[in-house]
């Protein structure tokens, strides 16, 4: 299939071309030109050597001839009119300075013809000289041309190639963009081809597989989004039934409790009944006495049978401690009540997410909850927010803190203490917080109640980090 970005890399490799040739155009002519200078340079360099050693032989010329003498060392003379010789570039030059020199040597003597024909060498120098300036100046001239025709060959084929790249490669590009700009939105829809650049049309034929094939993953993610959120639906109701049916059982065990300590003290004083009848029933001669008597002595037995029964089954196995991430079980717990709460309650864990301790985790988990469902029901519909924090002190104990910014506790409960069966909530057990204080004093801490300025309620739960 042929691909648009072939044609936009061609593209982009003969634009790079053709100004990396205008570069290395550019760079050729400055080094040209830099080669013309010191030609230049030279050439100036050269005549004015051969200027100032024409003034030396004119003034020894001169000097010979006012008044007019003869050369008597003709031997310097001679040698600057061969550097002249050396020195010069014009074709003419060269026979009018041998002339000169000849007639040096056969003469002695300095005339004006001579200094006539030195003139004339140095006027046939000095042309050759503006002539190759002349020339340097048409090559800069030239070179200054090309400098300029350099930029503007690459700025006109720029201008040439612009339709040809918007047609080829811009307008294309604009249409993929707006093709996958549809896709980013979430229009998976194919889109029609009618109207499509045949070049493009591949192309758009795979965005289309590509669109069907996201709209059938989007379907599918739906489809198990709904049964996800049924299933969550359904374990959280099994999860919320269980958790009612625990928080009955722990209301139902603290009863118990309450059964079981009065059914202790009625021991001992049944035990003094039972054992007065015994001798009573001893003592006594009438046998109608006698009957009555043992009538109410077997129903002090009853009554001490249903005792003891009720002792036996208060009696129950401590929970084994195992190590707990409190964070974890937070969050549980929040999930849990979430589905119990109203929407405008805030449920926020600030509980470390590596603390680790070691609890009974049931015990732990149902006393939370109980402070957590009381927090909300505080709040009511109001909005407001329960949080629960952790932090362990120095003597190793485990501090818990769930708060709440509701109108905190009452005066009486505050002013009372944490009493079974007290509750202020027209409906409520007075319970909960009684299980709650009484887990923590099981296994060495306590439970305390705090007002929290200027709005809300603090529960702290004081818990060894590692119970035995």
């Amino acid at each position: 299939m042929p691909s648009i970005f072939r044609q936009l890399r061609l593209a982009t490799f003969a634009f790079l071309a053709l100004v990396t040739v205008g570069l290395v155009v550019s760079a050729a002519l400055t080094i040209r030109e830099q080669l013309q200078l010191r030609a230049a340079r030279a050439q100036i360099d050269r005549l004015q050597q051969f200027e100032r050693t024409y003034v030396i032989i004119s003034e020894r010329l001169m000097a010979v001839r006012h008044p007019p003498s003869s050369l008597t060392t003709p031997g310097p003379l001679i040698q600057q009119l061969d550097r002249l010789v050396a020195l010069a570039e014009a074709p003419e030059t060269p026979t009018l300075l041998r002339t000169v020199r000849l007639r040096i040597q056969e003469v002695g003597t300095g005339d004006s013809s001579m200094r006539v024909q030195l003139a004339a060498a140095v006027i046939s120098e000095r042309e050759h000289g503006e002539q190759v300036l002349a020339g340097l100046e048409q090559k800069t001239a030239l070179q200054l041309k090309l400098e300029l025709a350099a930029p503007l060959a690459i700025l006109a084929v720029g201008i040439l190639l612009l339709p040809l790249a918007r047609r080829r490669i811009i307008r294309p590009l604009d249409a993929l963009g707006t093709r996958l700009e549809h896709l980013a939105r979430g229009d998976f829809q194919p889109a029609p081809l009618d109207d499509v650049d045949p070049f493009l049309l591949p192309l758009h034929r795979q965005l289309n597989g590509l669109a069907k094939r996201l709209q059938e993953l989007e379907a599918e993610h739906a489809a198990r989004e709904d049964s996800l959120q049924t299933k969550i639906r359904t374990a959280s109701s099994r999860l919320l039934e269980q958790q009612r049916t625990l928080s009955r059982a722990e209301r139902l065990a603290a009863t118990g409790e309450l059964a079981a300590s009065v059914a202790h003290e009625l021991r001992n004083p049944l035990a003094g009944i039972q054992m007065t009848l015994t001798n009573l029933r001893a003592e006594l001669e009438d046998v109608e006495l006698g009957e009555r008597i043992d009538l109410v002595s077997s129903e002090v037995d009853r009554l001490t049978r249903l005792l003891n029964s009720l002792l036996d089954a208060a009696r129950h196995t401590p929970e084994t401690p195992r190590p707990i991430r409190l964070a974890e079980l937070v969050d549980e717990l929040f999930a849990l009540t979430r589905m119990q709460l109203p929407s405008s309650v805030e449920l926020r864990n600030d509980v470390d997410a590596a603390l680790t301790c070691r609890l009974p985790a049931d015990r732990l988990r149902q006393a939370l909850l109980n402070l957590i469902l009381n927090a909300g029901v505080a709040l009511g519909d109001a909005p407001g927010t329960v949080a629960i924090s952790a932090a362990v002190d120095a003597d190793a104990q485990l501090r818990i803190s769930v708060s709440d910014d509701g109108p905190g506790f009452p005066a009486e409960l505050l002013d009372g203490g944490i009493r079974p069966f007290f509750s202020t909530r027209e409906r409520g057990t007075g319970l909960g917080l009684a299980m709650v204080r009484r887990f923590a004093r099981e296994l060495g801490g306590d439970v305390s109640l705090e007002r929290v300025d200027p709005r809300g309620a603090r529960v702290k739960v004081v818990l060894p980090l590692n119970a035995d």
